[in-house]
C-alpha cells in the first residue's frame, strides 16, 4: 500500500479529543486544537525537547559573553526587550516565507492564540493586545535565554529552506492546490497511528455510517457493479449497520464482520482498535491505493463476497480518514514551528537592540570621557540611540503603558543599530 509520509514522533502528538468544543477544553502548555472536520477536533501537543539540549551544543565562551550582556540590563529594560508586536513578526514572515498558505496559517494561528490566550508557544506567550513576550523564568535565566535565541533560534532559516516548494507557485507541499486529491503522499500509516493517544484512536475508528455509505457508493460507481451485485453489496452494508436482519440472508458469513459493532440509533460503526486488526482492514484497500484495480465491471454474486466489498470500502474510508488527519497534523505542526521560531527571532532582535543601546550608554559613562560629553557630541549612532531612549523613558505615559510605545522605540533603535554596531 502507498503509505503516509513519516511524522516525526519527537514533535507533535495527538493527545485528546475536544468533545465539548475548543472553548471548553482546558488546554495545557504547548497544546493547540487541531480541526479535522465538522465532527472531530483533536488536541495537538508539542514536545519541549527543543529546549533540552546537550552541553556540547552550547558554546561556553559565547554563553559567558551573553551572560555578561544579560547582566548589564536592568529588569525593566529586559522586560521591554522581551516584548515585540505582531507587525514585527509578520514583517519577518513576509520576507522569509514564500508560501502564501504558510503565511496565512501563521497569521491565523497568531490571531487564534491572541483570542484564546492558550500557552501554546511556551515559554513564549501572546497577550490580548497581540504583544509577544517571554516567560519571566526564561528571560531571567541567561543560559535558557541564550539557548532559546542562539541554538533554537538558529533553526529558523534551515527549517524554512527545508520545506519542499513548488517551482511554479512557491507553495509548499502541504499547502499545494493538489492536497485535496485523495491520493496518499507516501510514508507509513503506522507513523500517524503511533502519535495518537488511545482516546484519539478510539475516535478515529468510530465511523459515521452515512460517510461510509458515501464511500461505498463512489466505489460501486467506480467499478461499475451491475444492478444485482450493487444491491447485494448494499444489503451487506445494511446488515453491518443493523438495518437488516442477517438471518434472512443466505450465505451470510458472521466471521467477516468480527471486530465491527454497530450503533443503529447513533448511526455509528465501532471498529476494533487493535493495531493488527486495523492493519488487516487497511490491507484490504491496498489495491485501491496501489492502482491495482482498473475501472472495470466487478461482481458480487453472493452475500459473503458483498461483505468483502463492504470491508474494502471500510478500509478505504479509514485510510482516507487517517490521511486527512496526517495532512492536518503536518500542516499545523509546520505552522506552529514557523510561528515559534519567528517569535524567537523577533525577541532576539529586540534583545540585541536594547543590549547595543546599553553598551553605548555604558561607553558614554566611562570616567575617562569628558564630563561635559553629551549624546549629541558623541558618535551619531550613540546619540540617536540615547536620545530615543531618553525621550521614551522621560514620558510618564510611556512608563505606565510600555507596550504602546515599544514599537516606536524599537523603530528608532533599529535605524541606528547598524551604525552603532560598527561605530566603536
Amino acid at each position: 500500500m502507498q503509505e503516509l509520509q513519516k511524522v516525526p514522533s519527537e514533535m507533535a502528538r495527538l493527545v485528546a479529543v475536544c468533545r465539548d468544543g475548543e472553548d471548553e477544553f482546558p488546554f495545557d502548555t504547548r497544546q493547540i486544537p487541531l480541526y479535522i472536520d465538522d465532527s472531530l477536533t483533536m488536541v495537538m501537543e508539542f514536545s519541549d525537547s527543543m529546549l533540552t539540549l546537550d552541553k556540547q551544543q552550547i558554546d561556553n565562551l559565547q554563553l559567558k559573553k551573553f551572560a555578561q550582556r544579560h547582566s548589564m540590563l536592568k529588569e525593566h529594560d529586559l522586560s521591554i526587550a522581551m516584548m515585540v508586536t505582531s507587525r514585527e513578526v509578520f514583517n519577518t514572515l513576509s520576507q522569509l516565507v514564500p508560501c502564501v498558505g504558510c503565511r496565512r496559517s501563521v497569521e491565523r494561528l497568531f490571531t487564534q492564540l491572541v483570542e484564546s490566550g492558550n500557552p501554546a508557544l511556551d515559554p513564549l506567550s501572546i497577550g490580548a493586545k497581540g504583544i509577544l513576550t517571554l516567560s519571566h523564568s526564561c528571560m531571567s535565566d541567561a543560559a535558557k535565554l541564550y539557548t532559546l535565541f542562539y541554538v533554537c533560534g538558529a533553526k529558523l532559516s534551515g527549517m524554512i529552506e527545508a520545506i519542499p516548494k513548488s517551482k511554479k507557485n512557491k507553495r509548499c507541499q502541504l499547502h499545494s492546490l493538489d492536497t485535496h486529491k485523495p491520493k496518499p503522499l507516501g510514508g507509513n500509516w503506522m507513523d500517524i497511528w503511533e502519535v495518537m493517544s488511545q482516546e484519539c484512536r478510539d475516535e478515529v475508528v468510530l465511523i459515521d455510517s452515512n460517510f461510509l455509505l458515501e464511500t461505498l457508493e463512489n466505489y460501486l460507481r467506480k467499478h461499475r457493479f451491475c444492478t444485482d451485485c450493487k444491491n447485494k453489496v448494499l444489503r451487506a452494508y445494511n446488515i453491518l449497520i443493523g438495518d437488516l436482519d442477517c438471518s434472512t440472508e443466505k450465505g451470510y458469513c458472521a466471521a467477516l464482520y468480527e471486530g465491527l459493532r454497530c450503533c443503529p440509533h447513533e448511526r455509528h460503526i465501532h471498529v476494533c482498535c487493535e493495531t493488527d486488526f486495523i492493519a488487516h482492514l487497511l490491507g484490504r484497500a491496498e489495491p485501491e491505493f496501489a492502482g491495482g484495480y482498473e475501472r472495470r465491471e466487478r461482481h458480487a454474486k453472493t452475500i459473503d463476497i458483498a461483505q468483502e466489498e463492504v470491508l474494502t470500502c471500510l478500509g478505504i474510508h479509514l485510510y482516507e480518514r487517517l490521511h486527512r488527519i496526517w495532512q492536518k497534523l503536518r500542516a499545523e505542526e509546520q505552522t506552529w514551528q514557523m510561528l515559534f521560531y519567528l517569535g524567537v527571532d523577533a525577541l532576539r532582535k529586540s534583545f540585541e537592540i536594547i543590549s547595543v543601546r546599553e553598551d553605548k550608554m555604558t561607553y558614554l559613562r566611562r570616567p575617562d570621557l569628558s564630563t561635559d560629553l553629551t549624546p549629541a557630541s558623541a558618535h551619531p549612532a550613540v546619540a540617536k540611540v540615547a536620545d530615543a531612549y531618553a525621550k521614551a523613558v522621560d514620558c510618564q505615559d510611556n512608563l505606565k503603558s510600555p507596550c504602546s510605545w515599544l514599537q516606536n522605540l524599537a523603530e528608532s533603535l533599529e535605524i541606528s543599530r547598524g551604525a552603532a554596531v560598527s561605530g566603536f
